[in-house]
Formats: C-alpha cells, sequence, structure tokens
C-alpha cells in the first residue's frame, strides 16, 4: 500500500466511527432510576445543613433524647450533615440560633416552646435563607420562625383515662419540670381523661422548677405518693428517672407509673404501665425534607393522633394488669380521637 493510499484509508476509517459513536441512540435511564428525586434518596442539589439546639441533655429517654433521634434520622434519611447543641438559658440558646444563622444553615430546630419570643424572630430575620423550627410552639409563623406543636395531650387524655378507671385510691398525681403552659397543658387532659372514667378523681400537680433534678423529682413524687396518689403521670424530662425510684419503691403498694414524650417502660420495666409517645422522628424528617425541596409552606404545623404522629404505648410486661374492660375503652378512645370524633381536652396557648 502506497502511502497516499494509506493516508485515504486512516481518513474514511476515522469517518466512519465517527459516524457509528454518534448516530448512537441516547441511553435510557433505567427504571430504578426513572421518576427518581431528591426526597426518595439521590443527592439533594445542594449540601443541607441542620442543627438542633436544646435546654437539657439529649440522654433523657424522652423530650430531648426523642428530638436528638430525629436529627440524626435527619442526617441518615435526607443525607444532611447534622449538629446539636445543648442551651440551658435562654441567652446563650439565642446566641447559638444566630451562630447557625451565620453558619449558613439550612434548618435549625429549637427544642422549647418558649423560644418562639419576639427576640428570637427579629434577631433570625437576619438570616432569611435559615429556616426555624421550634418545637412544642402553636404560635403562628413569624417570617422565618414557625412551630411544631406536638399534641401530645392526645395520648395523655387516654391515659388519665386508664388510671381514672384503676385507681384503687381516687388520687393522681402529676410531676412536672419548670411549669410552661405546653407542660401544664399535658396535665390537664390526663385529668380531663380521668374525670371521663371517674368524677370525682383528685390529681395533684407538682413542679421541680429544674430541667434535669433527678433528686428533687424523687422527693416531689414521694410526696404525692404519701398523699395517697397510686398512679403517677411525669413530663418531668430529666427528671424521670427520680418520679420512676420513688414509685418502684412503692410497687409493692400497687403504685405505678406513666411514661412521656417516648416508650419510657425500659427504665422501669415493674412500674411503667404505659407512656404517651410522640414521634418526633417521623415529623422531624417530614418537614425537613420540605425544606430541603422547597416545598415548605412556612406555616406553624400541628402533630397528635389524627396525624398519626402521637400514641399510647402500653408496657407489654405489665399491661396485663390493666382491666381488660378498661383497656378495650382505652383503646377505642384513641381510635375516636385519632379519627376525630372525641377531641382530647388541652388547654389554650398562651
Amino acid at each position: 500500500m502506497g502511502k497516499a493510499t494509506g493516508i485515504v484509508f486512516t481518513i474514511l476509517l476515522a469517518a466512519v466511527l465517527f459516524w457509528l459513536l454518534s448516530s448512537r441512540p441516547a441511553v435510557a435511564p433505567t427504571p430504578e432510576d426513572a421518576g427518581k428525586t431528591p426526597a426518595q434518596g439521590t443527592a439533594p442539589k445542594k449540601d443541607f445543613k441542620v442543627a438542633l439546639v436544646t435546654k437539657g441533655e439529649v440522654n433523657d429517654g424522652g423530650w430531648f433524647q426523642n428530638a436528638y433521634n430525629g436529627l440524626q434520622r435527619i442526617g441518615k434519611d435526607l443525607g444532611a450533615e447534622v449538629k446539636n447543641s445543648v442551651r440551658k438559658d435562654d441567652k446563650s440558646a439565642f446566641e447559638q440560633f444566630a451562630t447557625y444563622g451565620a453558619e449558613g444553615q439550612d434548618l435549625v430546630i429549637g427544642h422549647a416552646s418558649e423560644w418562639f419570643d419576639p427576640k428570637l424572630v427579629e434577631q433570625m430575620s437576619k438570616f432569611p435563607q435559615t429556616q426555624v423550627f421550634i418545637s412544642g410552639s402553636e404560635k403562628p409563623a413569624e417570617g422565618n420562625v414557625c412551630g411544631i406543636r406536638f399534641v401530645l395531650e392526645d395520648a395523655c387524655y387516654v391515659l388519665g383515662f386508664v388510671a381514672g378507671s384503676m385507681s384503687k385510691s381516687g388520687v393522681l398525681g402529676c410531676v412536672g419540670p419548670v411549669k410552661l403552659s405546653v407542660i401544664e397543658s399535658t396535665f390537664h387532659a390526663f385529668e380531663a381523661g380521668a374525670r371521663r372514667a371517674r368524677k370525682d378523681v383528685v390529681v395533684r400537680v407538682v413542679w421541680t422548677d429544674s430541667w434535669d433534678d433527678v433528686a428533687r423529682a424523687k422527693e416531689q413524687t414521694l410526696a404525692l405518693i404519701a398523699e395517697k396518689a397510686d398512679f403517677i403521670f411525669h413530663n418531668a424530662n430529666n427528671g424521670a428517672p427520680g418520679v420512676f425510684q420513688a414509685v418502684h419503691e412503692h410497687k409493692d403498694q400497687g403504685v405505678l407509673a406513666f411514661g412521656a414524650n417516648d416508650d419510657q417502660a425500659a427504665m422501669d420495666p415493674e412500674v411503667v404501665l404505659a407512656s404517651a409517645v410522640l414521634d418526633i422522628p417521623a415529623v422531624f424528617v417530614k418537614f425537613a425534607r420540605e425544606v430541603r425541596d422547597g416545598t415548605f409552606d412556612k406555616q406553624t404545623k400541628t402533630a397528635g393522633m389524627p396525624e398519626g404522629t402521637v400514641r399510647v404505648a402500653y408496657n407489654p410486661a405489665i399491661e396485663k394488669r390493666i382491666p381488660a374492660d378498661v383497656r378495650e375503652k382505652a383503646d377505642r378512645l384513641a381510635e375516636e380521637i385519632a379519627a376525630g370524633t372525641v377531641k382530647a381536652d388541652r388547654l389554650q396557648a398562651k
């Protein structure tokens, strides 16, 4: 083959290869890829950063730990970069919110209803790219700050009904931490549920004035038991172990306890009859996904039994102590609350 012939052959071969490659059809997406969206697990268009601020340590087995678990779920399910801080006073909490805003966090969750405050609203208006959720608040949204009101009262009402139906003394007790309207409301619902079962029931409420004083919680619970309370419902956050310790010491007298915010049966399987449970992780993931995808409507949300995020969890180790007819009525009551045909009593937001 001559030199000129070789050059011509090379040119023709290159032309044929170019034609073959350029005329191939585009590769179609696989069935697995077709219709896939960021909300279904693919990488979001930008990094998604979420921070949580709590007022107590995240090892309480209830309100704060449940929120921390929700943060971890956001990280796992949405591929978000997450971080958390514990700030026990409002001043340092608001400073932490500002720090997170300056860092460019996409979502900051404040897990304390009292933090929905005009000062915070004004402060976070400087960081419009950051959406703020305040757990426990049902105040109307202001700017980029909105509430998520977990209606624990739905389950508290049912627990009250069980306690009112089973109490031998006719005296029930409630133990709270710092006196806040949202916690008072859970005790109000518990009492209303008890009165549904027994009109003459007496419900005594005590406060520890602390988010994490276990010794004080135990002391206050013992005082209730001394006043003949045979069922104790707490919403005492990190003080919960003290409540259960006091009840355990009187379990032979038939005293029983109820857990709050998460299933707390494991904290003392011998005395925790049932718990009012919030599915905080599911709620956090739902609304965090909307923030990530740009579909969140910036309005305060409500999450209770009708939304499937509040329930009563019975302790399988001792639930048979509940009379069959009482359990049947309690289950029916929970179903009616979930269906919206019965409204659990709760206090109006202050």
